[in-house]
């Protein structure tokens, strides 16, 4: 696996789920009236963007516990992410509970692990794409140092 292919799929994940999450806080801002109206003055504003924020957030830690995106368990299958997320799985046309569910202790730290999930997906998913596009451009950059061969390799030493 390339160096930067975990950290790309990494990134992927968080834009995704971070999608999902904004697109549920736009839902409940326009139904509510306090949130949906624009305020004229800037106190008023930068309080609304405040609530907007924290809504922002909760969604993104509820979404990640419904999904069970713990942040944990993504770090540590960074090959695959994708198959950390539920708390059961289809295994052999069964229906199982993860590791995650089989005690307190244990659910109890994957909670955590969404917990932080929420909180980055709260960044929104302007930010996890930018950072995917940052990360995209220093690949590109990296491959293409690695195949075009420097100056110093191509000039002709003293004795030609």
């Amino acid at each position: 696996m390339e160096v930067f292919e975990p950290l790309i799929t990494l990134l992927t994940l968080l834009t995704v789920l971070s999608v999902a999450s904004e697109r549920i806080t736009n839902l409940i801002k326009l139904r509510q009236k306090d949130l949906a109206e624009r305020p004229v003055e800037p106190a008023a504003q930068r309080a609304r963007e405040s609530r907007i924020a924290l809504r922002s957030m909760l969604v993104g830690i509820c979404l990640s516990v419904l999904m069970k995106a713990d942040m944990f368990q993504i770090l540590t299958h960074l090959d695959n992410p994708w198959k950390t997320l539920g708390w059961v799985q289809v295994y052999r046309d069964n229906w199982v509970r993860t590791s995650a569910s089989a005690s307190f202790g244990t659910a109890l730290y994957a909670l955590g692990g969404c917990t932080i999930t929420g909180i980055a997906l709260g960044f929104g998913s302007k930010f996890w794409h930018d950072i995917l596009s940052t990360v995209y451009e220093v690949k590109r950059i990296t491959q293409n140092k690695r195949l075009k061969p420097s100056p110093a390799d191509s000039k002709p030493t003293e004795g030609e």
